[in-house]
């Protein structure tokens, strides 16, 4: 006899790409994770615009469309609410959602301040206490090849950890004449003109945190090289940063360097590390994301050293999620980590256990945005910065 699973309701804040890509893993998931006690329902998409939310709510099978958030907040049939609409919207919803008892995704940033991001950690960590989940968006945790490397770095496989490299650029702001309208982090008043920072430099940080640990200090400096952009309306002033950098001291005295740029020409997406150890390096980059690069000292093979690139979807090999995808040697795609992280945080509602320390916290997504107000701290000061004291303001 089959069993009735638990149904979830999930409430979607938004309609852009994330609506297309948390919809694609929400209608995944029953049958590509079969053993989840649970199953997901589109219940309601919300936006500003009632047109936009009927149009994305046909196109992604939720079951009704609704006008502005509280709508979504109001009804007892939804369980879950995704919020994925602008990065500077985050906080207001998914802090009214957990004040309502509602479990909550929130896509990276968590807020666009860190006094709004201190709060929803806070009340993500009081809203645990009643049985609420609460994850920040961070997707690539949930990546076989990044998985395995934690694996591997808690093994000592590679070592002590020496330093960690890392870094997240596009190119969507390389070119002098292209209209602020075009470059999500540069059309001023919009959802996402807070600066790469913010908006993809978040993602090195938390996967620098995840892998390697608690980032201490920050000596770091941005610019926008085109602080002033054509638009339809004319010339306008970019206010976020376009290219940002850091060297970073970790807890246990690993070194570090990290950047966010959206004026690496030629790049699309790039999401890259290396971390290097006292036996082995480990490397990782999105644009191959089904490979893992290991570079172990000792070599079974005397003659035979250097890297090796390791596809990473293997069962027989212990590969994460390889019990739940595709045959060794067929790879995954981008879209693969979300329905990874989603299904993962469903189980912990379905089974109440606890977001961490696979998925990422609200305390998580609070503590990235510290670190990059650290980084703008010490552009302004010139100062290396302490990053457990840059604190809230106003709060």
């Amino acid at each position: 006899m089959t069993s009735v699973k638990k149904s979830i309701g999930i409430g979607f804040v938004g309609t852009g790409f994330m609506a297309k890509s948390h919809s694609n893993a929400f209608k995944t998931i029953p049958y590509m994770f079969p053993d989840l006690p649970c199953r997901p329902r589109l219940a309601a998409l919300a936006s500003a615009s009632a047109e936009r939310a009927k149009k994305a709510a046909e196109r992604y099978g939720f079951e009704k469309a609704v006008v502005g958030h509280e709508a979504i907040l109001d009804d007892p049939d939804i369980h879950l609410v995704d919020v994925a609409n602008g990065d500077r919207l985050h906080a207001a919803v998914a802090l009214a959602a957990l004040e309502r008892g509602k479990h909550v995704l929130c896509e990276k940033p968590l807020a666009d301040n860190l006094a709004d991001a201190r709060r929803l950690a806070d009340a993500a960590g009081e809203a645990e206490k009643a049985g609420v989940k609460a994850m920040c968006g961070f997707n690539y945790r949930f990546i076989p090849a990044v998985i395995l490397a934690k694996r591997l770095i808690e093994r000592g496989v590679i070592g002590r950890i020496y330093s960690f490299n890392g870094s997240y650029l596009q190119d969507s702001g390389c070119y002098e004449d292209t209209p602020a309208e075009k470059i999500w982090y540069a059309n001023p008043g919009g959802p996402k003109d807070s600066g790469v920072m913010y908006g993809i430099g978040t993602h090195i940080i938390d996967q620098a945190r995840y892998l390697v640990g608690e980032i201490e200090t920050v000596a770091g400096s941005w610019r926008t090289h085109n602080p002033i952009r054509d638009s339809a309306g004319g010339k306008v002033q970019v206010a976020g940063e376009e290219d940002a950098a850091a060297v970073v001291g970790f807890a246990g005295g690993v070194l570090g360097c990290l950047r966010a740029a959206a004026i690496a020409t030629g790049r699309k997406n790039r999401l890259s590390w290396e971390i290097s150890g006292s036996r082995g390096t480990l490397g990782f980059d999105l644009e191959n994301l089904n490979y893992l690069q290991v570079f172990l000292r000792d070599s079974p093979v005397r003659e035979v050293t250097g890297f090796t690139k390791v596809n990473v979807t293997q069962l027989d090999r212990d590969h994460p999620f390889m019990d739940i995808w595709w045959p060794r040697g067929h790879g995954i795609g981008w879209e693969h980590a979300h329905i990874n992280q989603i299904a993962h945080l469903l189980d912990c509602i379905a089974s109440d256990r606890p977001v961490a320390p696979e998925g990422a916290t609200f305390e998580d997504g609070y503590r990235a945005i510290r670190v990059v107000e650290a980084i703008r701290r010490s552009e302004a000061t010139g100062m290396r910065q302490k990053v457990d004291e840059i604190l809230p303001v106003e709060f």
